[in-house]
């Protein structure tokens, strides 16, 4: 049987992260949350299949800053970003860096489950490429 994909979400914001996750476990989306970058890097051990569903601006780290370190750490999962205070900067910076999609708060339910899949249409081609390599 086929385990269902990762999703790791952060979000400082308990409620964005109790909304969010129900409706990612309605699509049978396994779900780690984090209330922070910090958090996240200090207690998640990532697995192969999955992505990133990452809020932009948190206290201490931001999500910038957590893309940055997971991008010099070398770990492949893609990362969808939510905010509620993008700037036409950060957005093109973090989408340029490898970001699958940058939404504003608040988003439609499926424009978030579209970014999803996007994003583990990619992390699925990542995995088969390095498999190959």
């Amino acid at each position: 049987m086929k385990t269902a994909p990762h999703v790791y979400l952060i979000d400082d914001d308990e409620s964005v992260r109790k909304s969010v996750a129900r409706l990612l476990r309605t699509e049978a989306y396994q779900v780690e949350d984090y209330c922070s970058a910090q958090e996240f890097l200090e207690t998640c051990r990532m697995a192969q299949h999955g992505c990133i569903v990452l809020d932009l601006r948190m206290p201490g780290l931001s999500g910038e800053g957590l893309q940055d370190k997971l991008l010099a750490m070398k770990e492949a999962l893609p990362i969808i970003v939510i905010t509620g205070h993008g700037d036409l900067r950060i957005r093109a910076s973090m989408l340029k860096k490898g970001a699958v999609a940058f939404l504003a708060k608040p988003f439609d339910d499926q424009e978030l489950l579209d970014a999803i899949e996007a994003a583990l249409v990619r992390n699925r081609r990542e995995v088969e490429e390095r498999s190959e390599a």
